[in-house]
């Protein structure tokens, strides 16, 4: 199986967009209580128009033949608003190959992300450190947490 990593273009938007809604739904929503869920679809709903403004986000996206089947977007040169990888291609290196991907081309030494609970693990695994302990915002439960890019090797 051959991954293509590219910018992403406004002809990707839209399967892009619905990714990142699928994968939110099946792995982060059901993380969260009745008040969350209501929170976070409608915080990812409100990130909608920034992220089709190539102005706000950066975005990358990973596809097999024809399918995108994962993307991240930053703004604001080093914060990581959406890192989303289909199901079925979790296993594969490719979140991981993505903030590679966003270290590189944003040239920040200093990555931050609010992690969702679901998406800890992975976080940790590439090098993030939480900065505080579990916050909650709306009861979308999340760790801060930053990537210092110059002490990774």
């Amino acid at each position: 199986m051959e991954f293509i990593f590219a910018s992403a273009t406004d002809k990707d938007l839209n399967a892009i967009i619905a990714l990142g809604e699928s994968v939110n739904e099946e792995h982060v929503v059901p993380l969260l209580n009745s008040e969350g869920k209501d929170a976070i679809r409608i915080a990812f709903k409100s990130d909608i128009d920034k992220i089709k403004d190539p102005q706000v986000y950066s975005l990358v996206k990973v596809s097999v033949g024809n399918e995108i089947v994962g993307y991240i977007g930053w703004r604001d040169n080093n914060y990581l608003g959406h890192l989303y990888v289909k199901t079925p291609y979790h296993g594969f290196g490719i979140a991981k190959r993505l903030v590679n991907e966003m270290k590189t081309l944003s040239g920040a030494s200093l990555i931050h992300v609010k992690a969702s609970i679901y998406a800890l693990g992975f976080y940790q695994k590439v090098g993030f450190k939480a900065t505080s302990e579990e916050l909650s915002i709306n009861s979308i439960r999340y760790v801060p947490m930053e990537l210092n890019v110059d002490l990774q090797s």
